[in-house]
C-alpha cells in the first residue's frame, strides 16, 4: 500500500530516482512502469475525480497484486521501494497543490532532448482507471482538447508491433512536453470542487425519527431515552 505520508515531502534526489527506478523494474521486469511512466501516472491519479485506493494504484504501478509483484524483492528492498513510492507521490501531490513549479520526471535522450511518452502514457493510464469520471472536460469548451498532447506523445508509436506511426518533429516535441504539463496542472485545478466533494464526509441520514431524552427508549427497557442507550 501507498498511503500518503501527509506533512511537506523533500523530492527525491538523482540517487534516489535511479534506485526506484531500478526497484520498479525489479519488482516485475516485465509489467511494472518505469520512473517516467509512473511519475505521469501519479500526476493523473491524483488529479482524478473520484478516489482510488492504494492497492489499486500499487496493483497497477507494479502490474500485478501488489504481494506477487515485488514477492521476488528481498524484505529490505520492499520497504524501500513502498517508502519511495510513497515520499515521490506525495511530493507530486504538493506541487500540484501549490500550483507552480510543477518538476515531472521525464526522460531525455542522449543529445539532452525531451521525451515525454512515457510520461504521457503512464498519465493516460491514471486517466484509464477512472474515465468516466473524466468526461465533464469533454463537455467544456475551454478543457475538452487537454489530453491531447498526452494522446498525441503516447501515440507516436504502436504499441503492439512497436512501429512508428507519425514521428513527432523535434523542434515541436519540446513544446508539447511543456504543454502536456501545463495542460495536466489545468486538469488537476479543474477537478479540485470534485475531490473535495469526494472525500468529504456523507451526510447522515436517519431512518427512524429521533427520540428525545425523556421519550422511552426504543430497546423496550421501559426506562426513559436519558437513563438507558441515550445515556451510553
Amino acid at each position: 500500500m501507498i498511503p500518503s505520508s501527509g506533512g511537506k515531502t523533500l523530492a527525491l534526489n538523482d540517487e534516489e530516482l535511479a534506485r526506484l527506478d531500478e526497484l520498479l523494474a525489479g519488482a516485475n521486469e516485465e509489467e511494472s512502469m518505469t520512473l517516467e511512466e509512473f511519475d505521469g501516472f501519479t500526476a493523473a491519479t491524483l488529479s482524478s475525480p473520484a478516489p482510488i485506493g492504494p492497492d489499486e494504484l500499487l496493483g497497477e504501478i507494479l502490474g500485478a497484486a501488489p504481494d506477487t509483484a515485488a514477492a521476488g524483492l528481498p524484505p529490505d528492498d520492499r520497504e524501500t521501494l513502498m517508502r519511495l513510492l510513497r515520499r515521490h507521490r506525495d511530493h507530486v501531490s504538493q506541487q500540484l497543490h501549490e500550483g507552480e513549479g510543477f518538476s515531472p520526471v521525464l526522460a531525455y535522450d542522449e543529445a539532452g532532448r525531451v521525451d515525454g511518452r512515457g510520461w504521457a502514457i503512464g498519465y493516460l493510464r491514471g486517466v484509464g482507471l477512472r474515465a468516466d469520471d473524466w468526461t465533464p472536460l469533454d463537455d467544456d469548451d475551454d478543457f475538452a482538447d487537454i489530453l491531447d498532447p498526452m494522446v498525441r506523445l503516447a501515440d507516436e508509436f504502436d504499441p503492439e508491433t512497436g512501429e512508428l506511426r507519425e514521428a513527432i518533429p523535434v523542434d515541436e516535441r519540446a513544446a508539447l512536453v511543456e504543454e502536456m504539463i501545463g495542460n495536466a496542472m489545468d486538469a488537476f485545478a479543474f477537478f479540485q470542487e470534485a475531490r473535495e466533494r469526494a472525500l468529504s464526509p456523507a451526510t447522515v441520514r436517519r431512518d427512524q425519527p429521533k427520540v428525545g431524552r425523556n421519550d422511552p427508549c426504543p430497546c423496550g427497557s421501559g426506562r426513559k431515552y436519558k437513563n438507558c442507550h441515550g445515556g451510553q
